[in-house]
């Protein structure tokens, strides 16, 4: 039997594989993406965080206020962005996703696992419920990363 070391090895090679036959065999919804690396990254900060302080976005991008800003200015015009003023601090503004940038986001986070639903489909019922099996076990691990992570910011 192969040690725990060289499993993680093994299934990391995997995982790179199956990232790369994807890409190769479909075309992926992140090559239509029309958005520069940091709005894309701005974007991602909002679907994950929620509605935040324009200063924390540019904290988090490791962006200038005034860079932010531009990127900011520009999700708004596409209309997935929004941005209010903060009610327990005037001076603040806070920005979160519109109702159509969360739902582009979903869309573009969630292409890549509907189309790998053909691929399931060939696969034998033992061998999903033994994928089934090892991906609950990644997703519990993340889960209690997150809350982990959740639990020192606060």
């Amino acid at each position: 039997m192969a040690s725990r070391r060289h499993l993680v090895e093994d299934i990391q090679r995997l995982m790179e594989t199956l990232g790369a036959a994807s890409a190769a065999t479909r075309p992926t919804p992140w090559l239509n993406v029309d958005l520069s690396m940091p709005q894309l990254k701005a974007l991602m900060v909002l679907h994950h965080r929620g509605i935040v302080r324009v200063g924390e976005v540019a904290h988090m991008l490791g962006m200038s206020p005034n860079a932010t800003t531009a990127v900011l200015d520009r999700l708004e015009e596409e209309g997935l962005a929004q941005r209010r003023a903060d009610p327990s601090d005037r001076r603040a503004v806070l920005v979160g996703l519109t109702e159509a940038g969360t739902e582009w986001i979903a869309e573009l986070l969630s292409a890549n696992a509907r189309d790998f639903g053909e691929v399931l489909d060939q696969i034998s019922t033992s061998d999903l419920q033994a994928l089934h099996q090892g991906m609950m076990a990644v997703s519990r691990v993340l889960h209690q990363s997150q809350a982990g992570t959740a639990a020192i910011s606060e």
